[in-house]
């Protein structure tokens, strides 16, 4: 090889630019910090680790900025700015006190407002371990509603940051899950593989956790997933006060306890009997445990505003409490970490209980089963779905221009921030107050705009062949069927980016002005298949939606490429003869794969046809009258935000005259328009090619004039004999079996035979039977769902209540918007056949929903030769394909010039007798022009190198698989993947051309 050859081989190296993160880095070693710093135990007492903490939300009853600068206290007193900086003066002149802190979006905002003298002060407290981060994403999300994608990203946000601004010291060693509704198994896997050794929560439903105290199981070993790969187990503890602080020793200034009064001269001398009273709930607590250590956590919600109330308490408690050692007392007090208890408890010989469920539903006593937020605000829900699909493409368009080293518009923190708060468990899970409501969107909104800055910025890179500026791009409301450049300009064209590693196609629809015929032109100018089809009644009022088009031009993008976009060119067909669509007399619509037949008396489905076999079936909209009640008791627990409580068993029929059908056919799509009454519709569609049902339904404003709140269900009735077993995803990722009336860990009581039986549903559910049938639901945003009786599957789609619940946000869940009640849009897929079909399925079209394409337009006059001549009309930013079971899961700039890529494997164990083996995927000139000079893999989380990873080992009482340090197979570029398997690794690339 010739040294020209060498030369242009290594030319230039890419310097990226430093956004709000950098990569894993072993910056500043952890010999000070870590478990060493953790206090030491005393041999045969009962050792109690105190630990000091507060409570965050980012966003609930008020806003994020609300909550930081502590601004509206007539709602809530909470500033959190006050609290760390209260905190951080009450630790420096103390050695012996620590506290935690949990969420990034409060604290980076507060490091960034300090000088360089208090950022000094904390590094050290970091580094000694008395200021310790917990948790460390940018929030603390929920684990019901939140999309596996979304919490990687948050989580990451938050610990890259950590380790960027305080290295190992920072890093965080334990997850605090102490207020999410519910713990999903997904979540516990995914911290797992972050390289937590444990995890702690608060919320256990009232059964299960006077089962476990009662056995002494509170905490135990989880086995969070069926993936053959061995770091998935996750030590795992239960809060005994949720995470509150002992009764009568709340010792913030916005608490009434007593203070500890120890001035003996004083008539309210107190020390004795304050001292007694929580030696008394140790040993209370104690009892309900398996070793001699527990955890009492010293804090709440927004606490230690005035730290110096709560440490000043506590020291005369630990000194006191201590004193009485000399006595025979069996209690030893300190201030500790859930680290340094986490710690503990490794240390000692025990064999742990293991678990392979969830902890869903969450009862939070006999009545109050909080599975109502597993539908409620739904506009917010799907907002937020397609959020995160945007934010994919942006990275992706992001990482993009940073290899060609272009500049770009738009700040991708904005989006990454927003999409962080949004994951909050009073966010995506719709539990906030209205005002906080409309302020998450409009941090939403502002991500969005940011995004778009940076596509816009991706195609002028891109698309441009020589010099003239490619014009004007713009975006529309496609969800609403508006769209100003398609509907005012009678030649356009639409560019279809495709965020998946694969070569997809993918049906386009945009509105269209009437009285003009188009047609439109691929890549290479050849017109392709369209059609012209009616906007469903329902879709053109929407409230809010402003235009005029009655109708939509549909055709299929073909062959897209892998992380590349397409330009379609968009013309009058030269006749100019407007397209009359005229409706059908007929009951049924069909492709060469699948028939619907609607059954002529009631407008419902009567019977779906895939491949030749037929499934009776019966799809229908009904609903659930909301419980009403003033919450005094729990048998008055009224349905609101948080809880699905319904007046009856049996859901009520829509009210209507009879479902009115409309059908439409051609080349492309046939659709049957049905309508129950004003405020429920739906379109029953499908696609040429496909095997699958699309029912897009439209639901609202529902009607409350009588007083009474109603819960909107989807409803799917077959034959099928489930034996009452039902299947549903966790965050999107692994199917979860459901037994109706079944906990698999504590024997459960039947009081709420509805909403104890609804579980969260964020990709899909299904049933099936013995014989081989399945039927499946894909849904397009977090929903609940469930199977009541055999063959059923139900969603809950939307919900009005008019009464707060009394679990805090003080308001019902009551959304109006444009004047009116709330209005939503969404999207089923349904999925008939035999088990393996339908969860190959399952999984390709899950992810074709979640990722669906961006699609922008620019209005144009010139000819297709003119504008091909200018602009490209196809580019993809890898080089080729990943396998059918890859999914490209991140990729992301990083600071100094390197990448985040993350590779998962979509299919669990069995569900594919080919798709479910382990695969290798090669990354070895992945990208263009480019080649690989480094790859390191990193834990999940993208802040520590998998090799740097040690994690505690436990003795489970299941000892197949241990929870420990376990070292993946590495071969780069070649990357071996099991199922359900993530890798991450930080890449550098080098430019060869």
């Amino acid at each position: 090889m010739g040294i020209n050859t060498v030369l242009k081989l290594v030319c230039v190296i890419l310097m990226v630019e430093i956004i709000h993160q950098s990569s894993a880095r072993p910056s500043i070693r952890a010999d000070n910090c870590g478990y060493q710093t953790c206090p030491l135990e005393k041999e045969g007492f009962i050792n109690v680790h105190l630990v000091a903490h507060t409570h965050d939300d980012a966003g609930w009853l008020k806003t994020v900025d609300q909550y930081y600068y502590g601004a509206r206290s007539q709602i809530q007193e909470a500033g959190v700015q006050y609290i760390i900086d209260s905190v951080v003066d009450e630790l420096k002149d103390h050695p012996d006190r620590r506290f935690i802190y949990v969420e990034m979006a409060f604290f980076s905002r507060w490091w960034e407002e300090q000088n360089e003298a208090t950022k000094s002060i904390v590094r050290e407290l970091v580094n000694q371990g008395r200021l310790e981060f917990i948790n460390g994403g940018w929030c603390m999300n929920d684990e019901a509603t939140a999309y596996y994608v979304d919490i990687i990203d948050q989580m990451s946000l938050g610990l890259i940051t950590l380790n960027d601004t305080f290295g190992e010291c920072g890093r965080p060693r334990i997850a605090w899950q102490i207020d999410p509704f519910g713990h999903s198994r997904e979540q516990a896997n995914l911290f797992a593989e972050m390289g937590y050794d444990g995890l702690f929560f608060g919320r256990l439903d009232h059964e299960d956790k006077r089962e476990r105290t009662t056995k002494k199981t509170m905490e135990m070993i989880w086995k969070a997933s069926n993936s053959p790969v061995n770091q998935s187990s996750l030590f795992t503890a239960v809060n005994y006060n949720l995470y509150q602080p002992p009764p009568g020793f709340c010792f913030d200034i916005y608490c009434n306890d007593e203070p500890i009064i120890d001035d003996p001269k004083s008539k309210d001398y107190n020390v004795e009997q304050r001292v007694t009273d929580f030696l008394n709930y140790c040993e209370e607590q104690a009892n309900a445990y398996a070793t001699d250590s527990i955890l009492l956590t010293m804090g709440s919600d927004f606490h230690y505003q005035d730290a110096n109330v709560w440490f000043k308490n506590m020291d005369k408690l630990i000194k006191y409490a201590n004193a009485r050692q000399m006595e025979g007392s069996r209690f030893n007090l300190f201030y500790s970490t859930p680290s340094c208890y986490t710690k503990a408890l490794n240390d000692h010989a025990v064999t742990w209980p293991t678990k392979t469920d969830d902890f869903f539903p969450y009862g939070s006593d006999s009545h109050a089963y909080w599975t109502g937020y597993f539908t409620s605000r739904p506009a917010s829900k799907y907002m937020i779905r397609q959020a995160s699909n945007l934010l994919q493409s942006c990275k992706q368009m992001d990482a993009t221009l940073a290899r060609q080293g272009a500049t770009k518009a738009g700040d991708l923190f904005t989006m990454k921030d927003a999409m962080g708060i949004m994951q909050h468990h009073d966010a995506v899970t719709g539990t906030e107050k209205q005002h906080v409501a409309e302020d998450y969107a409009l941090l939403l909104h502002k991500g969005v705009e940011e995004c778009r800055k940076i596509q816009t910025s991706y195609y002028e890179k891109e698309l441009v062949l020589g010099n003239t500026p490619l014009p004007k791009v713009s975006y529309c409301q496609l969800n609403i069927s508006q769209c100003e450049p398609s509907e005012t300009n009678n030649q356009f064209v639409i560019n279809v980016y495709n965020s998946m590693a694969l070569v997809v196609d993918r049906y386009i629809r945009v509105p269209v002005a009437s009285g003009t015929n188009f047609r439109v032109l691929d890549t290479l100018g050849n017109t392709m298949p369209s059609q012209s089809i009616p906007i469903a009644e329902s879709v053109k009022a929407l409230p809010g939606r402003v235009s005029t088009a009655t109708r939509e031009l549909v055709f299929l993008a073909r062959q897209l490429p892998p992380l590349g976009s397409k330009s379609y060119f968009v013309q009058p067909e030269p006749s100019g003869e407007d397209e009359t669509i005229e409706p059908e007399n007929k009951s049924s619509i069909s492709n060469e794969k699948v028939s619907v037949e609607i059954d002529d008396v009631t407008g419902l489905i009567k019977s779906v046809t895939v491949n030749g076999k037929t499934t009776p079936l019966k799809q229908e909209f009904l609903w659930y009258a909301s419980k009403s009640g003033d919450n005094s008791e729990a048998d008055k627990r009224a349905s609101g935000a948080y809880i699905f409580r319904p007046e009856g068993n049996d859901p009520l029929a829509i009210p209507s005259s009879g479902v009115r059908t409309t059908t439409y056919s051609g080349d492309l799509v046939q659709e049957i328009h049905q309508v129950y009454n004003p405020w429920v519709s739906q379109t029953i569609r499908v696609y040429k090619g496909q095997e699958h049902v699309e029912l897009d339904w439209v639901v609202g404003p529902i009607p409350v004039e009588d007083g009474i709140g109603k819960e909107i269900i989807s409803r799917i009735s077959t034959d099928m004999v489930s034996k009452e077993t039902f299947y549903t995803d966790a965050n999107g990722r692994q199917t979860l079996e459901r037994v109706l009336d079944v906990r698999e860990s504590y024997p459960y009581t039947v009081t709420e035979p509805v909403a104890a039986n609804y579980y969260p549903v964020n990709s899909h559910i299904f049933v099936k039977d013995s014989i081989g049938n399945q039927m499946t639901v894909l849904v397009d945003r977090p929903q609940g769902g469930s199977s009541l009786h055999d063959g059923e599957l139900e969603l809950m789609v939307h919900r009005r209540c008019l009464y707060d619940d009394a679990f805090g946000v003080g308001e019902a869940l009551n959304e109006m918007a444009y004047g009116t009640g709330l209005v939503v849009r969404g999207t089923h897929f349904l999925i008939l056949g035999d088990k393996t079909n339908s969860m190959k399925l399952t999984r390709s079209l899950s992810h074709e929903l979640y990722k669906q394409p961006q699609i922008s337009f620019i209005p144009s006059t010139l000819s297709y030769q003119e504008w091909s001549a200018l602009y490209k009309t196809e580019y993809q930013s890898i080089s080729r394909t990943l396998p059918n079971n890859v999914n490209l899961l991140t990729l992301e700039t990083l600071a100094g010039g390197k990448y985040l890529i993350r590779l998962e494997h979509i299919y669990d164990v069995g569900e594919d007798p080919i798709l479910s083996q382990t695969v290798t995927v090669s990354l070895e000139g992945l990208f263009p022009g480019f080649t690989i000079t480094s790859a390191e893999e990193t834990m999940l989380g993208g802040n520590q190198f998998k090799k740097d990873s040690y994690r505690l080992i436990w003795n489970a009482a299941s000892p197949e698989r241990k929870a420990g340090h376990q070292m993946g197979e590495v071969r780069i570029p070649a990357v071996l993947l099991k199922p359900m398997e993530i890798r991450s690794f930080i890449l550098t690339l080098v430019r060869i051309i």
